[in-house]
């Protein structure tokens, strides 16, 4: 879901953005060594499982959370990281950029895989921040490239906006 002009997000800095890793158990040691790559500050980081409910009397100003679910099989992902971006809510900021990476059951994240999958989602932070759709970061042909090999390998990254 596109954002208009008005309801989209300032860039955000990693280094001093609190950020907001929620997952399936595998998958989070992946987005924790993404992160830490792509430079958030690891001590403003929180990592929520999707199975580990958070205390609901718990709040925060997270103004990025990157959410990675591992689909078995057949199983819509979507829902379900439409379920964690609903239980992590409370720890966000309004409108905040919510980035879902969908892994097939099958897919082993190699390393190369990892670094790309990073690369798209350093991707769409900066298209969640460009003032209009025609400043959007430009996607050259190794994005592109990448960005194939990701869906080859049955990795998703898109974003959802909830709520607000």
């Amino acid at each position: 879901m596109a954002r208009t002009p008005r309801e989209r997000h300032e860039p955000i800095d990693l280094r001093s953005a609190e950020v907001v890793l929620a997952g399936t158990q595998e998958l989070l040691p992946v987005l924790r060594a993404a992160a830490v790559r792509a430079g958030v500050d690891a001590m403003r980081m929180r990592v929520v499982g999707v199975d580990d409910l958070p205390d609901p009397t718990e709040t925060g100003d997270a103004e990025l959370a990157v959410i990675a679910i591992r689909r078995p099989g057949d199983d819509p992902a979507f829902h379900r990281a439409h379920e964690a971006a609903e239980l992590i809510d409370p720890l966000m900021a309004p409108h905040a950029v919510r980035i879902v990476v969908t892994v097939s059951g099958v897919t082993r994240l190699a390393p190369k895989i990892e670094r790309t999958l990073t690369s798209e989602v350093l991707h769409q932070i900066g298209a969640a921040a460009a003032p209009t759709g025609r400043n959007r970061p430009f996607r050259n042909l190794r994005m592109r490239l990448g960005l194939a090999a990701l869906k080859t390998a049955g990795v998703r990254v898109f974003r959802i906006a909830i709520g607000h």
